[in-house]
């Protein structure tokens, strides 16, 4: 894989090198390949992501220290990286371990990696005079505008669940009943007692089912006077506002960051609804977590737009207004379903 990866690179690397002399600005080739060290790997087990960029000489690059978390990943520590020489310049890998606590298929996601020219720029040295700059300090000075930005693409890993059910069935073997009731056992009493709950749980079925009808038709009519469904208020809320927010046309305006951030605080503000327990502490990470846990219905609609959202909102990408209207009506989507999903 990490072969293929190298061929790419170097296909990319001869159509934007040309010479040394070539300006960022009209590099518009510059690509980076993510891959993972595997596709399927055990709950808790740390993997790596890799990122290979090729970089021009007399360039600074600029990269996160950590993939962002999400879905139950996070990551074990710190990026890592190396490079070699290629052509004109060079081929960075950033190196970035993970470890992932669902199980199931877990997204892994983008990132982007920034580069521009070296001049005046201070920081660890690699080769044709390249050097990796001070990530926390250009995503503090809003920086990164003036940069050309390589995006990655989002990844996706199966976790599987270190308990297999041959682990379970081991050791087990099948045994006669008088092993395990006993072989002194007065079995005319204890068919005498059996006989007789069933007589009697004949006998009280019908009163139970009378009961259980007459409850279930007080409980389908409800007292007027206690008013709306809170739930529903809720429901209708949050499609009310999701209208409204699509209604001013943010993503068609430059706004984008704005859509999302509207968008998905409407999502998260109704997903808190959902439970008591889930409240302004938890993450939308963490509710994502919680719901892929089956309260209240599936997530997986969910993931990717939350996902999204949470990268557009600091500055990490900037779809255009086809996939930000996407993604916003796979968010209405989940919600206009989600009734159908309560319990």
């Amino acid at each position: 894989m990490m072969k293929r990866m190298h061929l790419a690179l170097a296909i990319s690397w001869v159509l934007v090198a040309g010479t040394t002399t070539v300006s960022l600005t009209a590099q518009t080739s510059l690509e980076a390949t993510g891959s993972l060290s595997a596709d399927t790997v055990g709950q808790g087990d740390v993997f790596e992501l890799y990122v290979e960029i090729g970089v021009p000489s007399g360039s600074v690059v600029y990269f996160p220290d950590t993939v962002p978390s999400a879905f139950g990943l996070e990551s074990f520590r710190a990026v890592d990286w190396e490079s070699e020489a290629f052509g004109d310049g060079g081929i960075l890998t950033l190196i970035y371990p993970l470890i992932a606590f669902q199980i199931g298929l877990v997204p892994v996601p983008g990132l982007d990696v920034f580069i521009g020219p070296a001049t005046g720029i201070e920081g660890p040295s690699f080769h044709t005079g390249s050097v990796i700059g001070e990530w926390n300090g250009v995503a503090a000075d809003s920086g990164l505008a003036a940069l050309e930005r390589v995006p990655v693409a989002r990844q996706a890993v199966w976790i599987a669940s270190p308990i297999q059910l041959g682990d379970i069935s081991a050791g087990l073997e099948p045994r006669l009943p008088s092993d395990v009731l006993g072989a002194n056992r007065d079995w005319l009493s204890l068919v005498l007692i059996v006989s007789l709950s069933t007589v009697l749980l004949v006998a009280m079925t019908p009163m139970v089912r009378k009961l259980l009808t007459e409850q279930g038709s007080k409980e389908a009519s409800p007292d007027a006077s206690l008013g709306p469904d809170p739930a529903l208020v809720r429901w209708q809320a949050a499609l009310d506002e999701l209208d409204r927010i699509f209604s001013l046309g943010l993503h068609l305006n430059e706004e984008v960051e704005e859509f999302y951030g509207r968008s998905s605080r409407a999502v998260r503000t109704y997903v808190e609804g959902l439970d008591v327990a889930w409240g302004p502490s938890f993450t939308s990470s963490e509710l994502m977590l919680q719901l892929g846990r089956g309260v209240n219905g599936s997530s997986l609609n969910l993931y990717g737009s939350m996902d999204v959202a949470e990268v557009v909102k600091f500055g990490r990408l900037r779809p255009d207004a086809d996939s930000a209207e996407s993604d916003w009506r796979a968010l209405r989507n989940w919600v206009e379903k989600s009734r159908s999903r309560e319990p």
